[in-house]
């Protein structure tokens, strides 16, 4: 199984959209990991809605997106390797079968299979740009259920933009989906980009370039009519963004 799906990979928009919890798919050898589908189809296999507005928005946009097509399950591209969620025994209150006692070399292996790849496609993608004189945006799309299962509190937020140490990106955004009437826009919600975030912490910080991770309610983008809106929004936001930073490199 390819655990990466690409997007527009000749795009030149100064932007690169990544979907780490894309896909709910479980490699056969797998065997669904002992889980029921009903439980792969929530949000603990997947974010809910988040692949269909990355694509929508990487058409508009001419942009590249780089979406993990294998449940967050297996393993956690959003995850660093070896911390508990990486390969999670239990989430949201659900035992993952396939997950428990796994030997060092089965969680090598899937690192190795699914994880790894996923990122070193990403990082072509920046090189890729790079190399043809653009400086991308790390735009990491993901979603949110409206309230955890387990101990959850309702999650009033209709977006939430995550940060970490460089908050350019993330204060535009916020900026500008807080202008839109009736938005309930998070900071650092419904998680900190602090201590949450690894991908946009490799992808974008370590790499010195305006990211952000967007988590938009799954309520919200749960069908097609609800990733329009959210991809016809975002690619206006986006757009301005990237004149901005047009506009920038002309004035210096």
């Amino acid at each position: 199984m390819d655990p990466v799906e690409l997007i527009n990979p000749q795009g030149l928009a100064d932007l690169i959209i990544t979907g780490d919890h894309a896909g709910n798919a479980v490699p056969p050898e797998q065997k669904n990991l002992g889980l029921p589908a009903a439980e792969l189809a929530r949000h603990i296999g997947w974010d809910i809605g988040a692949a269909g507005v990355a694509r929508r928005l990487a058409g508009r946009l001419g942009a590249t997106a780089v979406l993990a097509r294998v449940s967050r399950l297996v393993i956690d591209p959003n995850r660093p390797l070896g911390a508990p969620e990486s390969i999670p025994a239990v989430s949201d209150g659900s035992p993952i079968p396939g997950n428990q006692n796994l030997s060092a070399a089965d969680r090598a292996a899937r690192a190795a299979r699914y994880f790894h790849p996923y990122h070193s496609a990403i990082d072509n993608q920046i090189e890729r740009l790079r190399r043809a004189g653009r400086v991308p945006a790390v735009l990491c799309m993901h979603s949110f259920t409206p309230r955890l299962m387990h101990n959850g509190r309702p999650r009033p937020w209709h977006i939430g933009v995550m940060s970490s140490f460089d908050r350019d990106l993330a204060d535009y955004l916020i900026a500008a989906f807080s202008a839109k009437d009736g938005l309930v826009v998070g900071d650092n919600e419904p998680y900190s980009g602090i201590t949450h975030g690894y991908a946009q912490k490799r992808h974008g910080l370590a790499q010195m370039l305006p990211h952000a991770q967007l988590e938009i309610r799954q309520d919200l983008i749960g069908d097609e009519a609800g990733q329009e809106r959210w991809a016809d929004m975002l690619a206006d936001v986006m757009t301005n963004w990237m004149k901005r930073g047009l506009g920038e490199a002309a004035n210096g």
